[in-house]
């Protein structure tokens, strides 16, 4: 009678046109996970106590590993081509396709697998949980049209911990870096409201040994850019959120940023699938295993804490509409 299994991905959908060929994911063909060689932590890009006590790891971003084997790299690959008819566009990206896992089965498991998560956990060191809005999982980007047009604007993420992965091999491109500025988010305002050149000291390209090779960061704190392509190389790269699954660091959704990049009535039944779902987690320990020895303020207390969570949610939703997208240019 009482579905009590909290689905990591909705049994419902936009309707999205599926793809025509699909792969089965198979984690023992698909990935070939490796550990990255150095780590920035938050502390090198300039943040304070209060920052580094509001997130449940110092670390910021990391240098390349590889996630996918040959195989994985091709396999993706063939579901990029076929994505690639469903691009937009938005005031910072010129073309990258939203909603992916709704079109390919293979995309979605191959987001949301727990070996790829356990392994980045490891690395994050705290324990990570796909993103529970499914046009935050599996973004694509696609190299612009135009020669010599950014990928992608200086910028921070809608969400809290990401992946960036190459799908194309960005060794056989002229261009196409992907880069961090080595400072805050406040730093970086501070120098574009000043007109000021980035200096080139503080702006680091991990290096990127081929395709199925990525890099992890705190997306919500590392400023960071994807640079143009100088020929007619193609260059595809996947973009993967995740959530922290300590429940006390507080939820970062950027409601007004995501209703530019999708159509305000999905990032409105994501999101509040997303908070719904976080609440769910919360409130599961209170059903599964209750603690008759706390005293009725602390259950008091707790309840408040999910309600806070509902409010903040839903005045988020009421202001969201008509937000200026924010990024700090090319």
């Amino acid at each position: 009678m009482f579905d009590t299994v909290l689905e990591l991905f909705p049994k419902t959908s936009p309707d999205y046109v599926t793809i025509k060929d699909d792969p089965i994911f198979n984690p023992a063909i698909h990935l070939s996970l490796e550990l990255p060689t150095s780590a920035y932590r938050l502390q090198d890009f300039g943040y304070n106590d209060s920052i580094l006590a509001s997130v449940p790891t110092e670390i910021a971003a990391t240098s390349c590993f590889r996630v996918l084997s040959d195989e994985g790299v091709a396999a993706l690959y063939h579901v990029c081509k076929q994505l690639e008819a469903f691009t937009t566009s938005n005031p910072r990206i010129s073309r990258n396709v939203r909603g992916g896992v709704y079109r390919s089965k293979f995309l979605r498991d191959m987001c949301l697998d727990p070996n790829i998560a356990e392994h980045l956990s490891a690395i994050m060191q705290t324990p990570l949980l796909p993103i529970a809005m499914p046009h935050q999982l599996g973004h694509i980007n696609f190299q612009p049209l135009t020669i010599g047009e950014n990928v992608d604007k200086w910028h921070y993420d809608t969400l809290l911990v990401d992946t960036v992965m190459f799908v194309t091999d960005p060794n056989t491109m002229q261009g196409g870096e992907f880069q961090y500025f080595l400072g805050s988010r406040d730093e970086m305002a501070v120098l574009r409201y000043n007109q000021r050149t980035i200096p080139t000291e503080r702006i680091i390209a991990p290096d990127m040994p081929g395709a199925g090779y990525a890099v992890l960061m705190q997306g919500n704190y590392v400023v960071h850019q994807a640079k143009a392509v100088q020929d007619a190389s193609e260059r595809i790269t996947l973009v993967n959120g995740y959530s922290y699954g300590d429940l006390s660091t507080p939820d970062y959704s950027a409601i007004g940023q995501l209703m530019h990049a999708d159509a305000p009535k999905t990032v409105t039944a994501e999101y509040v699938r997303h908070i719904g779902l976080r609440v769910a987690r919360q409130l599961q320990s209170a059903i599964q295993t209750p603690d008759f020895q706390k005293a009725p303020a602390q259950h008091v207390e707790f309840l408040r804490q999910v309600r806070d969570q509902l409010d903040s949610a839903i005045e988020q939703l009421t202001q969201a509409e008509g937000e200026k997208m924010r990024h700090f240019g090319d």
